[in-house]
């Protein structure tokens, strides 16, 4: 697998003031071996505890309660009790799930959990498990645990995307994340405006689902790719219409000399190289790790990058965007990252 090209310095990890979200019941008194992380999206809740080696030694997923709270906590708090006797210990935990914080008060501003939406998710379970808990975007979760030790470990500035339903990213910056006022951040599937580019290649604009029209997070993952394909092949929308064919047999159409799929992943390619240059050029990064289900595309994830590099004006003579090592379980790993770091390890 290929990682970016140089090595950096990295200084120790130590996080800004607001980021993660942090609410501690109690200082530690000693040394915890475990560490529990869970990720969390609209239809499971994954668990993994984690031993002091970064290896998991325990794994579950349960269905996600999205509509009612104390179902909710209780399935969070089973696992973690049925941990607790296990490894016999009361370990902190990390959460990363697929949403936005309120970087002052913990309350959750965008998620697809409507049972948490505007609940203060880590002081609440701080306070029911009696236990330190940090809070923290899947994205940024995966972008840490890239920086610590995946495809980016010993870069300065990690810049890790997403490319699954969507698009999505977090921001590593010497070991810490990206902090500011609204508690989102890396978000580079909206804000610019795609439909000059749509225009280019014959493609109708389609709203997303933040409410905007133009939005790379429409066109930018797998619905994405979908959505590309079924316009250019003549269904319409090409996305709900029940015609619309899924991203992996369009990717192994192109693998296999498909000229409708390759004119899609041609499309595709560029709607997703041209953001990506911009961000690159703002941010600087030393490495772009990809995560999603099309990191597993290493062809797509190279014509990506070369287009990416073509575009910027910075010289990048190695991969820049490369398939992360944990793109499909970054989320879990960075989420019992945040206390090891908190705590001052260093990579």
């Amino acid at each position: 697998m290929k990682e970016c090209g140089a090595a950096f310095w990295v200084a120790p990890f130590l996080f800004a003031a607001d980021d993660p979200v942090v609410y501690p019941i109690g200082k530690l008194t000693g040394i915890q071996s475990m560490h529990y992380a869970f990720d969390i999206g609209g239809s499971k809740i994954e668990f993994g505890a984690f031993d002091a080696s970064g290896d998991i030694r325990s794994q579950i997923k349960v269905p996600t309660p999205t509509q009612d709270r104390d179902a909710f906590v209780a399935a969070i708090a089973g696992l973690i009790a049925d941990a607790d006797r296990e490894f016999g210990e009361d370990a902190d935990i990390g959460i990363s799930f697929a949403g936005g914080l309120d970087p002052k008060t913990g309350a959750v501003i965008s998620a697809n959990i409507p049972a948490i939406k505007a609940w203060p998710f880590g002081p609440e379970l701080s306070k029911i498990l009696n236990r330190d808990v940090r809070v923290a975007n899947d994205a940024d979760c995966f972008a840490l645990a890239e920086a610590r030790s995946g495809a980016a470990k010993g870069a300065r500035t990690v810049f890790a995307i997403i490319l699954g339903t969507g698009v999505g990213g977090g921001i590593v910056v010497d070991g810490q994340f990206i902090g500011g006022r609204s508690g989102i951040r890396g978000e580079w599937g909206h804000g610019n405006d795609v439909s000059g580019a749509l225009i280019r290649h014959g493609l109708a604009g389609v709203v997303c689902g933040c409410g905007r029209n133009g939005c790379l997070d429409a066109w930018g993952g797998a619905r994405g790719l979908e959505r590309i394909y079924g316009q250019i092949a003549g269904h319409g929308a090409g996305f709900g219409t029940g015609q619309e064919r899924p991203s992996y047999e369009i990717t192994d159409g192109w693998q296999g000399g498909d000229a409708m799929a390759s004119r899609a992943v041609e499309i595709f390619v560029d709607l997703i190289a041209g953001e990506l240059a911009l961000m690159v050029n703002v941010l600087d990064p030393d490495c772009v790790p990809v995560g999603g289900g099309l990191a597993s595309e290493s062809r797509l994830i190279a014509m990506i990058d070369e287009a990416v590099r073509k575009r910027v004006l910075g010289r990048y003579d190695a991969p820049l965007v490369v398939p992360g090592h944990y793109s499909r379980d970054g989320g879990l790993r960075g989420a019992a990252m945040l206390h090891l770091l908190a705590g001052g390890a260093g990579v």
